[in-house]
Protein backbone atom coordinates (compact mmCIF):
# COMPACT_ATOMS: atom_id res chain seq x y z
CA UNK A 1 0.00 0.00 0.00
CA UNK A 2 1.45 3.68 -0.65
CA UNK A 3 2.44 5.38 2.25
CA UNK A 4 0.98 9.18 1.80
CA UNK A 5 4.73 10.72 2.32
CA UNK A 6 5.24 9.03 -1.57
CA UNK A 7 2.86 10.79 -2.88
CA UNK A 8 3.45 14.03 -1.38
CA UNK A 9 5.64 16.54 -3.63
CA UNK A 10 8.96 17.50 -1.85
CA UNK A 11 9.66 20.47 -1.09
CA UNK A 12 11.33 22.60 -3.61
CA UNK A 13 14.02 23.42 -2.14
CA UNK A 14 15.20 20.64 -0.85
CA UNK A 15 14.48 19.10 -4.39
CA UNK A 16 16.65 21.68 -5.67
CA UNK A 17 19.72 20.58 -3.62
CA UNK A 18 19.36 17.02 -3.95
CA UNK A 19 19.36 17.76 -7.46
CA UNK A 20 23.02 20.13 -7.62
CA UNK A 21 24.15 16.85 -5.11
CA UNK A 22 23.63 14.88 -7.81
CA UNK A 23 24.89 16.83 -10.12
CA UNK A 24 28.09 17.50 -8.44
CA UNK A 25 28.83 14.07 -8.24
CA UNK A 26 27.88 13.32 -11.55
CA UNK A 27 30.62 16.00 -12.30
CA UNK A 28 33.38 14.74 -9.87
CA UNK A 29 32.74 11.16 -11.22
CA UNK A 30 33.01 12.21 -14.90
CA UNK A 31 36.05 14.17 -14.24
CA UNK A 32 37.52 11.26 -12.33
CA UNK A 33 36.78 9.26 -15.48
CA UNK A 34 38.36 11.77 -17.99
CA UNK A 35 41.56 11.98 -15.28
CA UNK A 36 42.16 8.35 -15.48
CA UNK A 37 42.06 8.19 -19.74
CA UNK A 38 44.37 10.96 -19.78
CA UNK A 39 46.96 9.52 -17.40
CA UNK A 40 46.47 5.58 -18.93
CA UNK A 41 45.07 4.29 -15.01
CA UNK A 42 42.62 2.80 -13.53
CA UNK A 43 39.67 2.08 -14.19
CA UNK A 44 40.92 3.14 -17.90
CA UNK A 45 43.25 0.31 -17.93
CA UNK A 46 40.27 -1.97 -18.78
CA UNK A 47 37.82 -0.82 -21.42
CA UNK A 48 35.48 -3.69 -20.05
CA UNK A 49 35.43 -1.64 -16.86
CA UNK A 50 35.62 1.97 -18.19
CA UNK A 51 32.33 1.82 -20.67
CA UNK A 52 30.31 0.73 -18.11
CA UNK A 53 31.24 3.05 -15.75
CA UNK A 54 31.21 6.07 -18.29
CA UNK A 55 27.27 4.87 -20.02
CA UNK A 56 26.48 5.20 -16.21
CA UNK A 57 27.78 8.27 -15.13
CA UNK A 58 26.58 10.11 -17.84
CA UNK A 59 22.50 8.87 -18.02
CA UNK A 60 21.75 7.68 -15.06
CA UNK A 61 22.23 10.79 -13.24
CA UNK A 62 20.14 12.93 -15.75
CA UNK A 63 17.35 10.23 -15.39
CA UNK A 64 16.86 10.34 -11.67
CA UNK A 65 17.46 13.97 -11.57
CA UNK A 66 14.63 14.48 -14.42
CA UNK A 67 12.16 12.14 -12.26
CA UNK A 68 13.34 13.47 -9.13
CA UNK A 69 9.79 15.23 -7.51
CA UNK A 70 7.38 13.68 -10.17
CA UNK A 71 8.05 9.76 -9.52
CA UNK A 72 7.07 7.78 -6.30
CA UNK A 73 10.75 7.39 -4.26
CA UNK A 74 10.14 2.88 -4.34
CA UNK A 75 9.61 3.55 -8.45
CA UNK A 76 12.16 6.11 -8.90
CA UNK A 77 14.92 3.95 -7.00
CA UNK A 78 13.76 0.54 -8.71
CA UNK A 79 13.93 2.17 -12.02
CA UNK A 80 17.40 3.92 -10.86
CA UNK A 81 18.74 0.30 -9.94
CA UNK A 82 17.64 -1.19 -13.27
CA UNK A 83 18.97 1.57 -15.59
CA UNK A 84 22.19 1.57 -13.82
CA UNK A 85 22.28 -2.19 -14.62
CA UNK A 86 20.94 -1.90 -18.28
CA UNK A 87 23.60 0.73 -18.72
CA UNK A 88 26.44 -1.30 -17.12
CA UNK A 89 25.59 -4.87 -18.71
CA UNK A 90 25.19 -3.65 -22.34
CA UNK A 91 28.67 -1.51 -22.13
CA UNK A 92 30.46 -4.29 -20.77
CA UNK A 93 29.03 -6.91 -23.30
CA UNK A 94 29.71 -4.49 -26.10
CA UNK A 95 33.32 -3.85 -25.17
CA UNK A 96 33.53 -7.85 -24.68
CA UNK A 97 32.17 -7.65 -28.43
CA UNK A 98 35.33 -5.65 -29.27
CA UNK A 99 38.25 -7.27 -27.86
CA UNK A 100 41.05 -4.88 -27.69
CA UNK A 101 44.63 -6.30 -26.62
CA UNK A 102 46.31 -2.70 -26.60
CA UNK A 103 44.58 0.59 -25.79
CA UNK A 104 45.98 2.93 -28.70
CA UNK A 105 43.26 5.46 -28.21
CA UNK A 106 40.22 6.55 -26.40
CA UNK A 107 37.77 5.08 -28.56
CA UNK A 108 38.77 1.54 -27.11
CA UNK A 109 37.56 2.39 -23.66
CA UNK A 110 34.19 3.86 -25.40
CA UNK A 111 31.11 2.33 -26.32
CA UNK A 112 30.33 2.25 -29.76
CA UNK A 113 28.50 5.79 -30.99
CA UNK A 114 25.11 3.70 -31.49
CA UNK A 115 25.07 1.87 -28.26
CA UNK A 116 25.43 5.83 -26.66
CA UNK A 117 22.81 7.04 -29.19
CA UNK A 118 20.39 4.15 -28.91
CA UNK A 119 20.99 3.35 -25.65
CA UNK A 120 20.00 7.11 -24.83
CA UNK A 121 16.82 5.99 -26.72
CA UNK A 122 16.19 3.35 -25.07
CA UNK A 123 16.44 4.54 -21.40
CA UNK A 124 14.65 7.87 -22.73
CA UNK A 125 11.19 6.02 -24.02
CA UNK A 126 11.67 3.42 -21.05
CA UNK A 127 11.58 6.35 -18.50
CA UNK A 128 8.48 7.93 -20.50
CA UNK A 129 6.78 4.76 -20.20
CA UNK A 130 7.54 4.39 -15.96
CA UNK A 131 6.22 7.53 -15.32
CA UNK A 132 3.32 7.51 -17.46
CA UNK A 133 2.62 4.52 -15.02
CA UNK A 134 3.60 5.40 -12.43
CA UNK A 135 1.11 8.69 -12.46
CA UNK A 136 -1.62 6.68 -12.84
CA UNK A 137 -0.41 3.49 -10.44
CA UNK A 138 -0.88 1.24 -13.10
CA UNK A 139 1.64 -0.96 -15.28
CA UNK A 140 0.01 0.14 -18.38
CA UNK A 141 -1.29 3.88 -18.28
CA UNK A 142 -3.56 5.98 -20.65
CA UNK A 143 -2.29 7.51 -23.59
CA UNK A 144 -2.14 11.07 -22.34
CA UNK A 145 -0.15 10.09 -19.28
CA UNK A 146 2.71 8.64 -21.97
CA UNK A 147 2.14 11.82 -23.98
CA UNK A 148 2.72 13.90 -21.29
CA UNK A 149 5.60 12.39 -19.84
CA UNK A 150 7.29 11.88 -22.96
CA UNK A 151 7.19 15.47 -23.84
CA UNK A 152 7.97 17.19 -20.77
CA UNK A 153 11.19 14.70 -20.32
CA UNK A 154 12.11 15.91 -24.18
CA UNK A 155 11.23 19.76 -23.56
CA UNK A 156 13.15 19.46 -20.35
CA UNK A 157 16.31 17.59 -22.04
CA UNK A 158 15.90 20.15 -25.00
CA UNK A 159 15.92 23.52 -22.92
CA UNK A 160 18.68 22.12 -20.44
CA UNK A 161 20.91 21.90 -23.38
CA UNK A 162 19.86 25.00 -24.49
CA UNK A 163 20.79 26.30 -20.66
CA UNK A 164 23.82 24.89 -20.45
CA UNK A 165 24.88 26.56 -23.50
CA UNK A 166 23.78 29.73 -22.61
CA UNK A 167 25.88 29.10 -19.57
CA UNK A 168 29.13 28.69 -21.25
CA UNK A 169 28.58 31.47 -23.96
CA UNK A 170 27.88 33.55 -20.79
CA UNK A 171 31.25 32.59 -19.15
CA UNK A 172 33.52 32.69 -22.18
CA UNK A 173 32.14 35.94 -23.00
CA UNK A 174 32.87 37.38 -18.97
CA UNK A 175 36.46 35.80 -19.72
CA UNK A 176 36.87 37.98 -23.00
CA UNK A 177 35.86 41.18 -20.86
CA UNK A 178 38.36 40.37 -18.10
CA UNK A 179 41.06 40.09 -20.94
CA UNK A 180 40.25 43.60 -22.22
CA UNK A 181 41.87 44.67 -18.52
CA UNK A 182 44.86 42.15 -18.75
CA UNK A 183 42.74 39.50 -16.15
CA UNK A 184 42.90 36.58 -17.55
CA UNK A 185 41.75 34.21 -14.14
CA UNK A 186 38.93 33.65 -15.48
CA UNK A 187 39.71 32.10 -19.22
CA UNK A 188 42.48 29.76 -17.65
CA UNK A 189 39.57 28.84 -15.00
CA UNK A 190 36.90 27.85 -17.19
CA UNK A 191 39.62 25.77 -19.48
CA UNK A 192 40.79 23.63 -16.33
CA UNK A 193 38.60 20.28 -16.75
CA UNK A 194 38.55 20.08 -13.00
CA UNK A 195 36.10 23.29 -13.61
CA UNK A 196 34.51 22.28 -16.73
CA UNK A 197 33.25 19.03 -16.26
CA UNK A 198 31.75 19.30 -12.67
CA UNK A 199 30.18 22.55 -13.69
CA UNK A 200 28.29 21.72 -16.71
CA UNK A 201 27.00 18.87 -14.51
CA UNK A 202 25.89 21.74 -11.93
CA UNK A 203 24.58 23.54 -14.98
CA UNK A 204 22.54 20.91 -16.37
CA UNK A 205 21.15 19.76 -12.58
CA UNK A 206 20.07 23.37 -12.28
CA UNK A 207 18.58 23.29 -15.74
CA UNK A 208 16.31 20.34 -14.66
CA UNK A 209 15.08 21.75 -11.93
CA UNK A 210 14.48 25.26 -13.28
CA UNK A 211 12.14 23.97 -16.26
CA UNK A 212 10.41 21.57 -13.59
CA UNK A 213 9.08 24.01 -11.33
CA UNK A 214 8.03 25.75 -14.45
CA UNK A 215 5.46 23.13 -15.49
CA UNK A 216 3.53 26.03 -17.35
CA UNK A 217 6.44 26.92 -19.38
CA UNK A 218 7.32 23.24 -20.40
CA UNK A 219 3.51 22.97 -21.11
CA UNK A 220 3.60 26.02 -23.34
CA UNK A 221 6.55 25.25 -25.10
CA UNK A 222 5.33 21.95 -25.76
CA UNK A 223 2.14 23.56 -27.02
CA UNK A 224 4.27 25.62 -29.66
CA UNK A 225 6.59 22.90 -30.87
CA UNK A 226 3.94 20.83 -31.29
CA UNK A 227 1.29 23.45 -33.33
CA UNK A 228 4.31 24.59 -35.56
CA UNK A 229 5.28 20.54 -36.40
CA UNK A 230 1.48 19.97 -37.25
CA UNK A 231 1.10 22.70 -39.82
CA UNK A 232 4.50 21.01 -41.42
CA UNK A 233 2.41 17.79 -41.81
CA UNK A 234 0.14 19.20 -45.09
CA UNK A 235 3.49 19.76 -46.52
CA UNK A 236 5.16 16.93 -46.03
CA UNK A 237 2.06 14.76 -47.16
CA UNK A 238 1.76 16.52 -50.24
CA UNK A 239 5.80 15.59 -50.81
CA UNK A 240 5.23 11.89 -49.63
CA UNK A 241 2.35 11.94 -52.45
CA UNK A 242 3.97 13.62 -55.13
CA UNK A 243 7.16 11.06 -54.19
CA UNK A 244 5.07 7.43 -54.81
CA UNK A 245 3.27 9.60 -57.67
CA UNK A 246 6.68 10.36 -59.33
CA UNK A 247 7.56 6.66 -58.88
CA UNK A 248 4.86 5.91 -61.83
CA UNK A 249 6.71 7.89 -64.51
CA UNK A 250 10.67 7.41 -63.61
CA UNK A 251 10.28 3.61 -62.19
CA UNK A 252 12.57 2.57 -59.44
CA UNK A 253 15.51 2.17 -61.68
CA UNK A 254 16.50 5.96 -60.04
CA UNK A 255 15.85 4.97 -57.28
CA UNK A 256 17.96 1.89 -56.70
CA UNK A 257 20.80 3.67 -58.31
CA UNK A 258 21.07 6.03 -55.17
CA UNK A 259 22.38 2.83 -53.21
CA UNK A 260 20.44 4.30 -50.24
CA UNK A 261 16.68 4.12 -51.18
CA UNK A 262 15.84 2.60 -47.66
CA UNK A 263 17.92 4.79 -45.55
CA UNK A 264 16.19 7.90 -47.56
CA UNK A 265 12.56 6.08 -47.20
CA UNK A 266 12.70 5.53 -43.56
CA UNK A 267 13.78 8.87 -43.09
CA UNK A 268 10.66 10.01 -44.46
CA UNK A 269 8.62 7.56 -43.08
CA UNK A 270 10.02 8.81 -39.54
CA UNK A 271 9.35 12.59 -40.19
CA UNK A 272 5.88 11.09 -41.57
CA UNK A 273 4.80 9.66 -37.96
CA UNK A 274 6.70 12.19 -35.59
CA UNK A 275 4.40 15.51 -37.68
CA UNK A 276 1.40 13.00 -37.52
CA UNK A 277 1.72 12.72 -33.88
CA UNK A 278 2.24 16.42 -33.49
CA UNK A 279 -1.06 17.30 -35.49
CA UNK A 280 -2.60 15.18 -33.55
CA UNK A 281 -1.44 15.15 -29.99
CA UNK A 282 -2.57 13.46 -27.13
CA UNK A 283 -5.89 13.22 -28.88
CA UNK A 284 -7.60 14.78 -25.94
CA UNK A 285 -8.51 18.32 -27.89
CA UNK A 286 -12.10 19.18 -27.64
CA UNK A 287 -12.44 20.73 -30.67
CA UNK A 288 -11.81 18.50 -33.82
CA UNK A 289 -8.46 19.48 -36.13
CA UNK A 290 -8.91 22.00 -39.17
CA UNK A 291 -9.93 19.98 -42.29
CA UNK A 292 -6.46 20.37 -43.86
CA UNK A 293 -5.19 18.59 -41.03
CA UNK A 294 -7.41 16.06 -40.79
CA UNK A 295 -6.80 15.15 -44.61
CA UNK A 296 -3.27 15.60 -44.51
CA UNK A 297 -3.63 13.44 -41.60
CA UNK A 298 -5.18 10.45 -43.60
CA UNK A 299 -2.78 11.30 -46.30
CA UNK A 300 0.43 10.68 -44.31
CA UNK A 301 -1.36 8.08 -42.94
CA UNK A 302 -1.96 6.13 -46.44
CA UNK A 303 1.39 7.16 -47.71
CA UNK A 304 3.76 5.61 -44.75
CA UNK A 305 2.66 2.11 -46.12
CA UNK A 306 3.88 2.04 -49.81
CA UNK A 307 6.94 4.20 -48.22
CA UNK A 308 7.85 1.89 -45.83
CA UNK A 309 7.01 -1.43 -47.64
CA UNK A 310 9.11 0.31 -50.76
CA UNK A 311 12.61 0.52 -48.26
CA UNK A 312 11.64 -3.50 -47.19
CA UNK A 313 11.97 -4.21 -50.89
CA UNK A 314 14.99 -2.20 -51.00
CA UNK A 315 16.95 -3.95 -48.53
CA UNK A 316 15.70 -7.58 -49.61
CA UNK A 317 17.42 -7.29 -53.01
CA UNK A 318 20.87 -5.97 -51.14
CA UNK A 319 20.68 -8.84 -48.86
CA UNK A 320 19.98 -10.79 -51.64
CA UNK A 321 23.06 -9.80 -53.32
CA UNK A 322 25.78 -8.98 -50.64
CA UNK A 323 23.80 -10.99 -47.39
CA UNK A 324 23.59 -9.31 -43.99
CA UNK A 325 26.29 -6.76 -42.82
CA UNK A 326 25.87 -4.87 -39.18
CA UNK A 327 24.33 -1.95 -40.76
CA UNK A 328 21.41 -4.24 -43.05
CA UNK A 329 20.26 -5.75 -39.46
CA UNK A 330 19.99 -2.30 -38.27
CA UNK A 331 18.07 -1.23 -41.19
CA UNK A 332 16.01 -4.33 -40.89
CA UNK A 333 15.23 -3.10 -37.09
CA UNK A 334 13.99 0.21 -38.26
CA UNK A 335 11.96 -1.27 -40.95
CA UNK A 336 9.79 -4.08 -38.41
CA UNK A 337 9.52 -0.70 -36.36
CA UNK A 338 8.15 1.63 -39.47
CA UNK A 339 6.45 -0.97 -40.60
CA UNK A 340 4.52 -1.06 -36.98
CA UNK A 341 3.70 2.30 -37.21
CA UNK A 342 2.69 2.62 -40.92
CA UNK A 343 -0.14 -0.11 -41.04
CA UNK A 344 -1.56 0.83 -37.46
CA UNK A 345 -1.55 4.57 -38.98
CA UNK A 346 -3.16 3.12 -41.70
CA UNK A 347 -5.72 0.95 -40.00
CA UNK A 348 -6.36 4.11 -37.53
CA UNK A 349 -7.12 6.30 -40.89
CA UNK A 350 -9.74 4.00 -42.31
CA UNK A 351 -11.46 3.10 -38.72
CA UNK A 352 -11.65 7.14 -38.88
CA UNK A 353 -13.05 7.59 -42.18
CA UNK A 354 -15.75 4.73 -41.13
CA UNK A 355 -17.05 6.93 -38.05
CA UNK A 356 -15.12 6.06 -35.09
CA UNK A 357 -12.89 8.53 -33.21
CA UNK A 358 -10.53 10.55 -34.98
CA UNK A 359 -7.33 8.73 -35.37
CA UNK A 360 -7.96 7.01 -31.94
CA UNK A 361 -5.84 4.35 -32.54
CA UNK A 362 -2.79 6.19 -32.79
CA UNK A 363 -3.00 6.30 -29.33
CA UNK A 364 -2.24 2.14 -28.52
CA UNK A 365 -0.11 1.56 -31.62
CA UNK A 366 2.54 4.27 -30.36
CA UNK A 367 2.38 2.71 -26.89
CA UNK A 368 2.91 -0.99 -28.43
CA UNK A 369 5.30 0.01 -30.32
CA UNK A 370 7.32 1.59 -27.77
CA UNK A 371 7.31 -0.97 -25.55
CA UNK A 372 8.27 -3.40 -28.79
CA UNK A 373 11.44 -0.37 -29.52
CA UNK A 374 12.98 -1.16 -26.04
CA UNK A 375 12.57 -5.08 -27.12
CA UNK A 376 14.28 -4.83 -30.14
CA UNK A 377 16.66 -2.51 -28.84
CA UNK A 378 18.10 -5.13 -25.85
CA UNK A 379 17.75 -7.61 -28.12
CA UNK A 380 20.15 -6.01 -30.80
CA UNK A 381 22.92 -4.92 -28.15
CA UNK A 382 22.60 -8.34 -25.88
CA UNK A 383 23.15 -11.42 -27.25
CA UNK A 384 20.23 -12.35 -28.53
CA UNK A 385 20.21 -11.08 -32.00
CA UNK A 386 23.65 -9.54 -32.05
CA UNK A 387 24.14 -7.68 -35.34
CA UNK A 388 28.07 -8.34 -35.71
CA UNK A 389 27.07 -12.38 -34.89
CA UNK A 390 24.09 -12.55 -37.48
CA UNK A 391 26.11 -10.96 -40.15
CA UNK A 392 29.17 -13.08 -39.92
CA UNK A 393 26.62 -16.10 -39.78
CA UNK A 394 25.11 -15.05 -43.14
CA UNK A 395 28.33 -13.92 -44.94
CA UNK A 396 30.36 -16.80 -43.95
CA UNK A 397 27.17 -18.84 -45.10
CA UNK A 398 27.54 -17.28 -48.40
CA UNK A 399 30.74 -17.98 -48.73
CA UNK A 400 30.21 -21.73 -48.25
CA UNK A 401 27.47 -22.02 -50.64
CA UNK A 402 29.38 -20.65 -53.61
CA UNK A 403 27.40 -17.57 -53.77
CA UNK A 404 30.80 -15.45 -53.48
CA UNK A 405 34.24 -16.77 -54.76
CA UNK A 406 37.06 -16.99 -52.16
CA UNK A 407 38.43 -14.24 -54.22
CA UNK A 408 36.25 -12.04 -54.17
CA UNK A 409 34.90 -12.43 -50.29
CA UNK A 410 35.61 -9.56 -48.40
CA UNK A 411 37.56 -11.24 -45.11
CA UNK A 412 38.98 -7.59 -43.96
CA UNK A 413 34.93 -7.16 -42.93
CA UNK A 414 35.22 -9.87 -40.53
CA UNK A 415 37.59 -7.93 -38.86
CA UNK A 416 36.94 -4.28 -39.20
CA UNK A 417 33.10 -4.42 -38.46
CA UNK A 418 32.31 -7.58 -36.74
CA UNK A 419 34.37 -7.83 -33.63
CA UNK A 420 35.37 -11.11 -31.97
CA UNK A 421 32.68 -12.84 -33.87
CA UNK A 422 35.03 -12.10 -37.28
CA UNK A 423 37.95 -12.75 -35.57
CA UNK A 424 36.76 -16.03 -34.20
CA UNK A 425 35.80 -16.84 -37.92
CA UNK A 426 38.74 -15.79 -39.43
CA UNK A 427 40.74 -17.93 -37.34
CA UNK A 428 38.44 -20.65 -38.90
CA UNK A 429 38.63 -19.79 -42.37
CA UNK A 430 42.60 -19.70 -41.64
CA UNK A 431 42.23 -23.07 -41.03
CA UNK A 432 40.40 -24.05 -44.62
CA UNK A 433 40.97 -26.80 -46.91
CA UNK A 434 40.47 -24.12 -49.28
CA UNK A 435 44.10 -22.66 -49.59
CA UNK A 436 42.74 -19.35 -51.58
CA UNK A 437 40.54 -19.10 -48.33
CA UNK A 438 43.13 -19.57 -45.82
CA UNK A 439 46.08 -17.35 -47.30
CA UNK A 440 43.54 -14.84 -47.58
CA UNK A 441 41.71 -15.32 -44.15
CA UNK A 442 45.36 -15.49 -42.58
CA UNK A 443 46.54 -12.43 -44.59
CA UNK A 444 43.32 -10.25 -43.17
CA UNK A 445 44.04 -11.45 -39.32
CA UNK A 446 48.04 -10.89 -39.13
CA UNK A 447 48.28 -7.70 -41.73
CA UNK A 448 45.04 -6.23 -41.49
CA UNK A 449 43.36 -4.68 -45.18
CA UNK A 450 42.78 -6.76 -48.74
CA UNK A 451 45.62 -8.55 -50.15
CA UNK A 452 47.73 -6.45 -52.37
CA UNK A 453 46.55 -6.07 -55.81
CA UNK A 454 48.43 -7.96 -58.56
CA UNK A 455 50.74 -6.08 -60.94
CA UNK A 456 48.90 -2.93 -62.85
CA UNK A 457 48.67 -4.53 -66.75
CA UNK A 458 51.33 -2.49 -68.72
CA UNK A 459 50.81 0.40 -70.40
CA UNK A 460 51.55 0.56 -74.24
CA UNK A 461 51.83 3.81 -74.88
CA UNK A 462 51.92 3.98 -78.59
CA UNK A 463 49.10 2.51 -78.81
CA UNK A 464 47.24 5.14 -76.28
CA UNK A 465 49.25 8.37 -78.37
CA UNK A 466 48.53 9.46 -81.61
CA UNK A 467 51.70 11.35 -82.46
CA UNK A 468 51.44 15.22 -84.46
CA UNK A 469 52.50 16.13 -87.03
CA UNK A 470 51.45 12.77 -88.93
CA UNK A 471 54.41 10.76 -89.65
CA UNK A 472 56.48 11.97 -86.90
CA UNK A 473 57.15 8.70 -83.78
CA UNK A 474 57.10 8.94 -80.27
CA UNK A 475 60.83 8.45 -78.70
CA UNK A 476 61.66 5.13 -78.24
CA UNK A 477 63.04 6.05 -74.51
CA UNK A 478 59.75 8.33 -73.75
CA UNK A 479 57.85 4.37 -74.89
CA UNK A 480 59.47 2.50 -72.60
CA UNK A 481 59.76 4.58 -69.29
CA UNK A 482 57.56 3.44 -66.19
CA UNK A 483 55.56 6.77 -66.15
CA UNK A 484 53.61 5.30 -62.88
CA UNK A 485 57.35 5.61 -61.00
CA UNK A 486 57.86 9.18 -62.01
CA UNK A 487 57.81 11.15 -59.03
CA UNK A 488 56.54 14.67 -59.66
CA UNK A 489 55.11 17.67 -58.51
CA UNK A 490 52.64 17.84 -61.77
CA UNK A 491 49.90 15.12 -62.80
CA UNK A 492 51.18 12.63 -64.71
CA UNK A 493 49.07 12.64 -68.06
CA UNK A 494 46.91 9.75 -67.09
CA UNK A 495 47.48 8.08 -70.75
CA UNK A 496 51.13 7.50 -69.82
CA UNK A 497 49.74 5.29 -66.73
CA UNK A 498 46.38 3.61 -67.42
CA UNK A 499 45.78 1.18 -70.59
CA UNK A 500 43.11 2.69 -72.97
CA UNK A 501 43.33 5.66 -71.95
CA UNK A 502 43.49 8.37 -75.21
CA UNK A 503 45.39 11.48 -75.51
CA UNK A 504 47.28 12.98 -78.31
CA UNK A 505 51.42 14.17 -78.67
CA UNK A 506 53.04 17.32 -80.45
CA UNK A 507 56.58 17.19 -80.80
CA UNK A 508 58.52 20.68 -81.11
CA UNK A 509 61.61 21.87 -79.72
CA UNK A 510 60.51 24.00 -77.21
CA UNK A 511 64.62 24.69 -75.61
CA UNK A 512 66.51 25.02 -78.66
CA UNK A 513 68.90 22.25 -77.73
CA UNK A 514 68.25 20.41 -80.77
CA UNK A 515 66.17 17.48 -79.40
CA UNK A 516 62.02 17.82 -79.60
CA UNK A 517 60.20 17.68 -76.68
CA UNK A 518 56.28 16.23 -76.14
CA UNK A 519 53.49 18.50 -75.70
CA UNK A 520 51.10 15.34 -74.07
CA UNK A 521 47.56 17.27 -74.83
CA UNK A 522 44.60 16.10 -73.24
CA UNK A 523 41.19 18.02 -73.72
CA UNK A 524 39.42 19.32 -76.51
CA UNK A 525 37.92 22.62 -78.20
CA UNK A 526 39.22 25.62 -76.08
CA UNK A 527 39.78 23.90 -73.02
CA UNK A 528 42.84 21.70 -73.76
CA UNK A 529 45.95 21.43 -72.27
CA UNK A 530 49.42 20.53 -72.84
CA UNK A 531 52.22 18.81 -70.02
CA UNK A 532 55.31 19.16 -72.00
CA UNK A 533 57.84 16.40 -71.29
CA UNK A 534 61.53 16.79 -71.93
CA UNK A 535 64.46 14.25 -72.07
CA UNK A 536 67.21 14.70 -69.18
CA UNK A 537 70.20 12.62 -68.82
CA UNK A 538 68.01 10.50 -66.09
CA UNK A 539 64.87 9.51 -68.54
CA UNK A 540 62.09 11.98 -69.15
CA UNK A 541 60.20 14.58 -66.95
CA UNK A 542 57.66 16.85 -66.73
CA UNK A 543 58.88 20.18 -67.28
CA UNK A 544 55.63 22.20 -67.24
CA UNK A 545 52.61 22.91 -69.11
CA UNK A 546 50.50 24.84 -71.64
CA UNK A 547 47.65 25.91 -69.55
CA UNK A 548 43.98 26.28 -70.35
CA UNK A 549 41.60 27.48 -71.73
CA UNK A 550 42.84 28.06 -75.16
CA UNK A 551 41.36 30.03 -78.82
CA UNK A 552 39.22 28.35 -80.66
CA UNK A 553 41.34 26.52 -83.70
CA UNK A 554 44.41 26.43 -81.70
CA UNK A 555 44.39 22.62 -81.28
CA UNK A 556 43.69 22.20 -84.93
CA UNK A 557 46.86 24.09 -86.06
CA UNK A 558 49.09 21.95 -83.59
CA UNK A 559 47.94 18.94 -85.28
CA UNK A 560 48.63 20.25 -88.61
CA UNK A 561 51.62 21.64 -87.76
CA UNK A 562 50.97 25.36 -88.04
CA UNK A 563 52.59 27.13 -85.80
CA UNK A 564 56.15 28.65 -85.45
CA UNK A 565 58.41 29.21 -82.43
CA UNK A 566 58.82 32.69 -80.72
CA UNK A 567 61.90 33.72 -79.51
CA UNK A 568 61.79 32.45 -75.66
CA UNK A 569 60.40 34.75 -72.75
CA UNK A 570 62.72 32.94 -69.92
CA UNK A 571 66.06 32.16 -70.81
CA UNK A 572 65.50 28.81 -72.03
CA UNK A 573 61.52 28.04 -72.89
CA UNK A 574 60.78 29.11 -76.43
CA UNK A 575 56.92 29.97 -76.87
CA UNK A 576 54.61 28.51 -79.54
CA UNK A 577 52.95 31.10 -81.87
CA UNK A 578 49.35 30.24 -83.49
CA UNK A 579 48.30 33.14 -85.98
CA UNK A 580 50.52 35.67 -83.87
CA UNK A 581 49.35 34.63 -80.50
CA UNK A 582 51.66 33.71 -78.26
CA UNK A 583 50.53 29.64 -76.05
CA UNK A 584 53.20 30.75 -73.42
CA UNK A 585 54.75 27.27 -71.56
CA UNK A 586 54.31 27.87 -67.63
CA UNK A 587 55.36 25.53 -64.63
CA UNK A 588 52.06 26.85 -62.46
CA UNK A 589 48.71 28.79 -63.07
CA UNK A 590 46.65 26.09 -65.15
CA UNK A 591 44.25 28.75 -65.81
CA UNK A 592 45.86 31.64 -66.90
CA UNK A 593 44.24 34.29 -68.91
CA UNK A 594 44.81 33.98 -72.76
CA UNK A 595 43.22 36.89 -74.80
CA UNK A 596 41.61 35.63 -78.10
CA UNK A 597 40.46 37.57 -81.20
CA UNK A 598 37.06 38.61 -81.92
Amino acid sequence: MTSQTDLEPAPQRTLFLARLALGAAQGLFLYFLYRAADAHTWPATEPTTFAPQLMTALYVPLLISQAMGGMRLRTLLIWALVATIACCGLATYDRLSHPVTVITNPDDLLPRFSLFFFGFAGLFIAQSLIAGGDAERRYVAGYSSYFDAAWKLGVQLALSAVFVGVFWGVLWLGAALFNLIKLDFLEKLIEHDWFAIPATALATAAAIHLTDVRAKLVAGIRGVVLTLLGWLLPLMALIAAGFLLGLFFTGFAPLWQTKAAAAGLLGAAAALVILINAACQNGESETAPPAVLRIAELAASFALVPLVLIAAYALSLRVTQYGWTVERIATLACIIVAICYAFGYAAAAILSLLGRPWMQLLQPVNIVVSFAVIALLLMLFTPIADPMKLSVDSQIARLRDGRISAAAFDYDYLKRETGRFGLRALHKLSKSKDATIARRAQYALTTGGALPAPPAAPVDLAANITVWPKGKMLPASLLKQNWRAVKTEMSVPSCLTTPGFRCEAVLTDLNGDGAEEAVIVNGRDIYWWGTVLQQTASGWTIAGMLPSPHCKGDLQALRAGKFTMAPPKSPVWKTLRIDGRDLAFTPANPLSNVTCPR
